[in-house]
């Protein structure tokens, strides 16, 4: 939404002016097939030689956490965040706009569902379950994971060897 639409101001996008620095970028294989996560193949600019930008990054983390949350038992939001905040640590910042405009894009292909159920002690909240196309992601975020992970866990011993 734009401020010529609502008629309040308008949002500027912040961008690289003289002196800036380069965004951060995290090198990541390309996104699982399929995933509502958009890979550096949908980027034309702002993207480094063989890695994706944060944001995408973070994207993939709440991803990952949130389906491996809901195939332990299907949850509504405000569980959700709290148990992907727990899942993520201390990589990323998770703010809950993030986790609800995953599940938004979880639902709208088909990863995950949602119906609406009524609250212990308050209004309905929207519950949410994995289908089973999100499962094949899941598969394949923990591939990419693991290989990151790996290629970390390498990196740091060959640091660690070369501080002896």
């Amino acid at each position: 939404m734009n401020g010529s639409e609502t008629g309040g101001p308008r949002r500027r996008r912040r961008g690289r002016g003289p002196g800036r620095a380069a965004p951060p970028y995290i090198d990541t294989p390309p996104p699982p097939v399929g995933s509502p996560c958009r890979g550096p193949e949908d980027h034309l600019s702002n993207v480094g030689p063989a890695g994706t930008r944060l944001s995408e990054y973070k994207r993939s983390l709440i991803e990952t956490a949130v389906l491996t949350t809901l195939l332990q038992e299907n949850s509504h939001g405000y569980a959700l965040i709290e148990r992907v905040q727990q899942l993520v640590g201390t990589q990323i910042y998770v703010d809950p706009g993030s986790v609800y405009r995953v599940l938004r894009m979880l639902e709208e292909a088909g990863m995950v569902s949602s119906t609406w159920e009524a609250g212990a002690a308050g209004p309905q909240r929207r519950t949410y379950a994995v289908e089973p196309p999100g499962r094949d992601l899941l598969d394949s975020w923990a591939d990419a994971l693991e290989t990151n992970g790996n290629a970390l866990l390498k990196l740091s011993r060959l640091a660690r060897e070369q501080l002896e």
